[in-house]
């Protein structure tokens, strides 16, 4: 009977971990498209999205298709030097895929693809995790450039605007020169010293312990491989897809068309930015983002609103398209076994 509630209980708070995982997010994403789109009429938002270029829309599809695929090449080279040899459709597949499951689950499709990729071409996770950690590591160090040359670009201009919204400026100073963010660094750091050095044999720092040791290992070698110049284009090319599958949408819409490439720069690093925000494939975050952005050039709130709603929602149809196209042959590939 004890065992029976046991079991009960351990499906009950499964339960309530999944919930919380997916209704948070989902809630948060469309709480704050609500409050975005509250106090705007939809017939006046549908009247600019139906002036809008959809061939443009939909030429821009394939730079996003393309820089994913890219990723796969570049997974690939992560893989090589820990002495697996991974089909190259496999990665590109799971790679679709995965962003479509971050459509359903927040950052769950980084662990879905490992996992695939595991089962199809018999590599452990663990391996397979640690480049995916790479992957992101990647990522963020472009973006990170990305952000910065768009600030340096437009330094001049943003040093205007906070001079003349003082509150803006005052928020952000006040932000860094609290205590509190200090005392926050400092506590996470000495609270990660003591459970590493004093609770070092505990059964789960021991498994946390051995799995970045693993990582580690891996990394390195990796690092010693012969193929970082390809790692390097690769990068630029996933990263140049990516400008390019939001910048060109700038092009559909008469009143972004002549913002120019640093406008876009700009927009595209705080959307870029805003991706790391867990959420149901960036819903919420990235319309803040790029609104915000647009604004920053002049663009009133209902058209840069139409916008971020229109380029949204293709792009993440075209997404979802992908991801079922790349779910389905991997199943197809598994039937064929």
């Amino acid at each position: 009977m004890e065992e029976t509630d046991e079991v009960v209980t351990q499906k009950k708070s499964s339960l309530l971990n999944n919930l919380i995982k997916v209704v948070l997010p989902l809630g948060l994403g469309i709480a704050i498209i609500y409050y975005l789109i509250s106090k705007i009429d939809p017939s006046q938002l549908w009247e600019i999205l139906k002036d809008a270029n959809w061939g443009i829309l939909l030429f821009s599809l394939l730079f996003g298709l393309l820089g994913n695929t890219i990723r796969g090449y570049r997974w690939a080279l992560f893989i090589t030097p820990l002495g697996y040899s991974p089909k190259i459709s496999n990665l590109n597949y799971a790679i679709y895929g995965g962003y479509a499951v971050n459509f359903a689950l927040p950052r769950a499709g980084e662990i879905w693809r490992c996992g695939v990729i595991a089962k199809e071409d018999n590599i452990p996770f663990s391996k397979l995790f640690g480049t995916m950690i790479l992957d992101r590591i990647f990522d963020t160090i472009t973006v990170a450039i990305i952000s910065l040359v768009a600030f340096l670009f437009n330094m001049q201009f943003f040093l205007t605007q906070l001079e003349q919204n003082q509150t803006t400026f005052n928020t952000i100073s006040g932000i860094f020169k609290s205590p509190l963010l200090y005392l926050a660094i400092g506590a996470a750091i000495i609270t990660t010293y003591i459970v590493f050095r004093f609770f070092k044999e505990n059964v789960i720092v021991r498994k946390i312990k051995g799995f970045l040791s693993s990582i580690a290992s891996d990394l390195k070698a990796i690092w010693k491989m012969n193929t970082k110049g390809r790692v390097f284009l690769y990068t630029i090319g996933i990263w140049g897809s990516y400008f390019c599958y939001f910048y060109i949408t700038f092009f559909a819409f008469d009143f972004t068309a002549d913002l120019g490439i640093t406008a876009g720069l700009i927009a595209f690093a705080l959307s870029s930015i805003s991706m790391g925000v867990p959420s149901n494939g960036g819903l919420g975050p990235w319309q803040i983002a790029v609104i915000a952005s647009l604004s920053l050039y002049g663009v009133d709130k209902l058209h840069a609103t139409a916008f971020a709603t229109g380029v949204f929602a293709v792009q993440s149809i075209w997404v979802i398209i992908c991801g079922l196209f790349g779910i389905a042959m991997l199943a197809l590939k598994k039937q064929k076994k």
